[in-house]
C-alpha cells in the first residue's frame, strides 16, 4: 500500500516548517533605547562607513545621514520596503499540492473482505501562460517602488535637518551681531548723555538712541529664544535626544556658500531622478505587470489529481484533470487592472508637472536671493569702510567720538541685514535642493 509512504512524506513536510519566534514590544524599553541614542552609536558608525562618511565634522550632510539611520519616518519606510521585498518570495512560489484522504465504512457488505473503503488523491496545480513570472514581475516592481520611497523619506529627513540647522546657525550669528550692536548702543547713549548735559545735543536724540537700544535688546532675546529651541528642533530632525547633539560640535561652514546652479542640470535632476518620481514610475511598472497577469489569467490553470482507491482487496489508481472554464474571459479584472494602470500613469504625470512648477519657483527665488545677498554684502563692506574712515578722522581730531559710534552702529546694522539676506538665500537654496532632491 502507498498510504504509509504518503503519511511519511506528510510528516517530513511538517518537520521542515519554519518556527515562530516571538518579538515582544515594550513602550518602556523603546523609550529607554531612544534616551540612550548617541552620535557615537556603533550601528551609526558602520552606516556612515558604508556611506563613505565615517570621518568628518557634523555638518548638514553627515547629520542628514544620521537622520536617515535614526529617524522613525525612514525606519518605517525601510520596514515597509522589507515587507514588499518579502512578498517577492511569495510571488515566486509554486502552488502546494493538495492531499485528500477519505476512508469510508460500509456495514451492509456482509460478504466483503473488509467493510472499509480507502481512497486518497493528490491535486497538483499547473500554472499556465507565465502567471508566476508576471506575478513575480509585479512584486519586484512594488519592492523597487518601496526602495525609492525609502530614499524619498531619507531626503525629507535631510530637508528637516537642514532647515533646523540653518535656523540654529541664524540664531547664533544674530546673537553674536546683536550683542555687538547692543554694546554700541550703550556706548552711544553714554556719549549722548554727556553731550546733552553739556547742551550739545537735544533730549530727542537721546530718546531715539534709547529706543534703538530697546529694539536691539528685544531682537537679541528673540535670537536667544530661537537658539534655545533650534537645538531641540535639530535633535528631533535627526531622531536623537538633545543630549546627543550637545556632546558634539556642529559645523555650519556649509552655509557660507551659494554656488551657481545650471537651469538645465536642475531640470534634468528634478524631472528624471527624484526619488518620489522614481517610486511612482516603479508603481506604474507594477501596474503594467498586473495588467499582464490579468490577461494571463484568461487561460485556466490545469489541476492534475492522481488518486488511489482500495476497495474489496483491489488497488485501483485514478488520474483526474480539472480546469476552470474561461467563460467570462476574465474581462472584469482586466478592466480593473487597466484602470489602475491609467491611474498610476496619471499620478506620475501629475507629480512631474508639480515638480516642474516647484522647480521654476525655486530657481527664480534662489537667483533673486543670491543677488540680494551679494548686494547686502557689498553694502556691509561699504558701511565697514565708512566706519574705518570715520575712525581715522576721529583719531585726527576732525570728528567727535560719537560720530564713530554712529558709523559703527550703521555698520552693525548692515551686517545684520547681510546676515538676513544670506539666511534668505540659504533658505532658497534648500528649497531648490528639495525641488531637485539633490545637493547644490
Amino acid at each position: 500500500m502507498k498510504f504509509p509512504l504518503l503519511l511519511i512524506s506528510l510528516a517530513v513536510a511538517l518537520t521542515s516548517c519554519a518556527h515562530y519566534q516571538a518579538r515582544p514590544l515594550s513602550a518602556e524599553a523603546s523609550s529607554a533605547a531612544f534616551a540612550g541614542r548617541s552620535l557615537s552609536d556603533p550601528g551609526l558608525r558602520q552606516f556612515l562607513a558604508e556611506q563613505k562618511a565615517a570621518q568628518g565634522t557634523w555638518e548638514v550632510n553627515r547629520l542628514a545621514l544620521a537622520a536617515a539611520y535614526f529617524h522613525p519616518d525612514v525606519t518605517l519606510a525601510r520596514a515597509e520596503a522589507g515587507e514588499l521585498a518579502a512578498a517577492i518570495k511569495t510571488a515566486k512560489q509554486r502552488p502546494n499540492p493538495i492531499f485528500t484522504f477519505g476512508p469510508q465504512y460500509a456495514s451492509f457488505h456482509r460478504n466483503s473482505l473488509t467493510p472499509w473503503f480507502l481512497a486518497g488523491n493528490v491535486f497538483y496545480q499547473i500554472e499556465t501562460a507565465g502567471k508566476r513570472t508576471r506575478r513575480t514581475e509585479q512584486a519586484l516592481a512594488a519592492a523597487e517602488a518601496a526602495r525609492w520611497r525609502v530614499s524619498a523619506r531619507a531626503w525629507t529627513a535631510r530637508s528637516r535637518v537642514r532647515v533646523a540647522m540653518l535656523e540654529l546657525h541664524s540664531a547664533r550669528e544674530n546673537i553674536r551681531l546683536l550683542e555687538t550692536e547692543q554694546k554700541l548702543h550703550d556706548e552711544a547713549i553714554k556719549k549722548l548723555t554727556a553731550q546733552m548735559e553739556a547742551g550739545a545735543v537735544s533730549p530727542f536724540e537721546l530718546t531715539q538712541a534709547r529706543l534703538a537700544l530697546n529694539r536691539a535688546r528685544l531682537a537679541l532675546q528673540d535670537a536667544q529664544r530661537l537658539a534655545a529651541t533650534g537645538e531641540a528642533k535639530l535633535a528631533a530632525a535627526v531622531g536623537v535626544p538633545l543630549s546627543a547633539l550637545k556632546s558634539v560640535s556642529l559645523d555650519f561652514s556649509g552655509f557660507t556658500r551659494l554656488p551657481a546652479q545650471s537651469t538645465s542640470s536642475s531640470r534634468r535632476l528634478a524631472l528624471t531622478q527624484r526619488a518620489d518620481l522614481m517610486a511612482l514610475l516603479a508603481d506604474y511598472a507594477a501596474a503594467e505587470s498586473a495588467v499582464r497577469l490579468e490577461y494571463a489569467k484568461q487561460y485556466p490553470d490545469v489541476r492534475l489529481g492522481p488518486g488511489f482507491d482500495y476497495n474489496q482487496g483491489q488497488n485501483r489508481w485514478q488520474l483526474g484533470v480539472s480546469l476552470e472554464l474561461p467563460i467570462n474571459g476574465n474581462r472584469g479584472p482586466i478592466a480593473q487592472a487597466e484602470a489602475r494602470r491609467k491611474s498610476a500613469e496619471a499620478r506620475f504625470l501629475a507629480q512631474q508637472d508639480t515638480i516642474q512648477g516647484e522647480l521654476n519657483i525655486a530657481l527664480a527665488s534662489y537667483e533673486a536671493s543670491r543677488k540680494k545677498a551679494e548686494t547686502a554684502g557689498a553694502l556691509s563692506l561699504e558701511a565697514v569702510g565708512a566706519a574705518g574712515t570715520t575712525k581715522r578722522m576721529v583719531d585726527a581730531g576732525e570728528l567727535s567720538p560719537l560720530e564713530l559710534t554712529r558709523r559703527q552702529i550703521e555698520a552693525s546694522t548692515a551686517n545684520l541685514a547681510r546676515m538676513a539676506a544670506d539666511i534668505e538665500a540659504q533658505t532658497a537654496a534648500g528649497a531648490l535642493e528639495d525641488a531637485m532632491q539633490a545637493r547644490l
